[in-house]
């Protein structure tokens, strides 16, 4: 039996329920369970519902807190009541990281960490805490959300970088547990509980914290403490949850998804809000509401009244909001626009906590990744960058090329049209830089492409335009220091081996700048080794404040 989460607010909770079922006369209140990532505040936004924040039991990492412990991007679990007059009451908010430690292991290629035995993944999707991915070392130190895959990995959904702690911790589900000698294995890792103080009954399969003053050695993990893992869930309540499907069945009257180890049926009943059958599989990153008809187990399966699947970005960019209308923006003459999932960020000088849709203003620099429903572009994710618009400056576009007009030597993404001209720097679906009238020759509709343009009395012009294939999806960039260096060929950038040869390429500098402490971005290939085989060198003005 998967057993029932035990936190410290638990009485709090049990008090607030019970003050909130009043009597026969009184608005009913329904109960709600709800799992998934912060996409803002004010008070705290999870899977698309305000919840209102006033009165809540905050709990981050096992102690009493505050909504500023909260970050967008982490996931949390929010106990909550619900009625038509008063919205959305989250009575606890609990945030658990999936893991706390030191990095094992950084795999640039596939943007990938190992911590603790387990491999997380860094995505777009992914909200680093005032890091960059490749600034990250071996040893740094970390805290972390994810969601579980369908391969066992994680998607990191919050990331960011501690102090030296002496404990570490652990979030992950069981196997091949041994009674007798008190192990278990959480993934790759090897979790030794013989001294360990465990709460809670622990089976393959559950869901467990763990704990220790001490990092693993040779893959085993000494247990502090050992804590059973759950929800709290109410009969004929809703669960409202956010992950990634791990396993798909399909019946004849129903299909089965399983979902952070947990079943769900989709019936002929059951509404998607967003997407299809199509679109579900195995892989989908979905949320969904489903009803709580009994006591948890391992046999329960929930049926699902509705169900999101999220679709996948079609543009990214960054540029000038050119005019708002109540639930739209416009960049580049493009009209994009938000739901209750919009997840928004303040990296502005202003670092709003609360920014939203509403503080949003003309002359706003926005960086923003988008997709395509019914012909509307929704916005999925929204950074402010800066407020005030910069004359002159270039912005970026990444997205699918939807028409091409070869006589007037433009293109537009996703409606939105760039010029090219002589000027033009061209990269080929080879990465070959080519002219004009072959890159014309080259380029398809549905190609995925990235431009840097800027604006001019004809329109957005392209400065460098290239086309992204499969073999560049290989490609990788690293900025950072030489923190080591042995010769011009051979090298160490934030702890990552890089090698150049003949055919490497050089910007803003040559071959006899390659010194220690020099600031670079280095693009190129991984290859049998683990070096990274630079293609292009490119040095960085570091601005130093007098």
């Amino acid at each position: 039996m998967r057993h029932l989460y035990k936190s410290i607010a638990v009485i709090a909770i049990t008090s607030l329920v019970l003050a909130g079922c009043g009597s026969d006369d009184e608005e009913p209140v329904s109960h709600v369970t709800s799992s998934g990532v912060i996409s803002g505040f004010g008070s705290v936004y999870v899977n698309g519902v305000r919840y209102t924040t006033k009165d809540s039991y905050i709990i981050a990492n096992g102690r009493k807190s505050d909504e500023a412990a909260l970050k967008v991007g982490m996931k949390v679990v929010v106990a909550a009541q619900k009625s038509s007059n008063d919205g959305s009451n989250a009575l606890e908010v609990t945030y658990l990281a999936d893991v706390i430690g030191a990095i094992d292991a950084i795999d640039l290629g596939d943007t990938s960490l190992t911590i603790l035995g387990q491999t997380y993944l860094i995505t777009k999707a992914t909200k680093l805490d005032n890091v960059l991915f490749t600034e990250l070392t071996v040893g740094t130190f970390v805290e972390l959300s994810a969601f579980e895959n369908e391969y066992g990995n994680f998607m990191v959904s919050y990331l960011e970088i501690k102090e030296q702690q002496a404990e570490q911790q652990l979030t992950g589900t069981i196997s091949k547990i041994n009674k007798v000698n008190k192990t278990f294995t959480i993934g790759q890792l090897l979790v030794n509980y013989v001294d360990a103080d465990v709460t809670g009954l622990l089976n393959a399969g559950s869901l467990v914290l763990i704990k220790s003053k001490f990092p693993a050695i040779d893959n085993e993990f000494v247990a502090d403490e050992v804590t059973a893992q759950g929800l709290i869930l109410f009969i004929d309540g809703t669960l409202e949850l956010a992950g990634i499907v791990e396993d798909m069945d399909k019946e004849e009257e129903s299909t089965i998804i399983k979902l952070s180890g947990r079943k769900y049926a989709l019936t002929d009943s059951s509404d998607f809000t967003q997407g299809d059958d199509e679109d579900l599989q195995i892989g989908s990153q979905v949320s969904l509401i489903a009803t709580v008809i009994e006591q948890e187990s391992t046999t329960s399966i929930y049926p699902i009244n509705s169900i999101r699947v999220e679709l996948a970005n079609e543009i990214s960019l960054e540029g000038i909001v050119e005019s708002i209308t109540n639930d739209s923006f416009t960049i580049f003459s493009q009209v994009f626009s938000v739901d209750s999932y919009t997840q928004y960020e303040d990296d502005s000088e202003q670092e709003l906590r609360n920014f939203n849709f509403s503080d949003i203003a003309i002359g706003d620099r926005l960086a923003l990744d988008a997709y395509e429903v019914n012909g509307l572009l929704i916005s999925r994710k929204i950074q402010r960058e800066e407020t005030g618009a910069i004359e002159h400056d270039s912005h970026d576009i990444e997205g699918i090329v939807d028409s091409i007009d070869t006589h007037q030597t433009s293109f537009s993404v996703k409606g939105i049209v760039v010029l090219t001209d002589e000027h033009t720097e061209f990269e080929d679906v080879q990465g070959v830089n080519v002219d004009q009238a072959t890159f014309f020759t080259s380029l398809a509709l549905n190609d995925e492409v990235e431009v840097e343009i800027i604006y001019t009395v004809n329109g957005w012009l392209a400065l460098e335009v290239e086309i992204d294939s499969d073999a560049k999806d290989n490609d990788v960039k690293l900025l950072g220091t030489i923190d080591t260096f042995t010769n011009r060929f051979n090298f160490t950038v934030n702890g990552h081996k890089v090698v150049t040869n003949m055919q490497t390429e050089f910007e803003n500098g040559d071959a006899s700048d390659l010194i220690l402490h020099a600031s670079v971005e280095v693009e190129g290939k991984i290859n049998n080794q683990g070096q990274l085989v630079a293609e292009d060198v490119e040095f960085i003005e570091v601005k130093v404040n007098e």
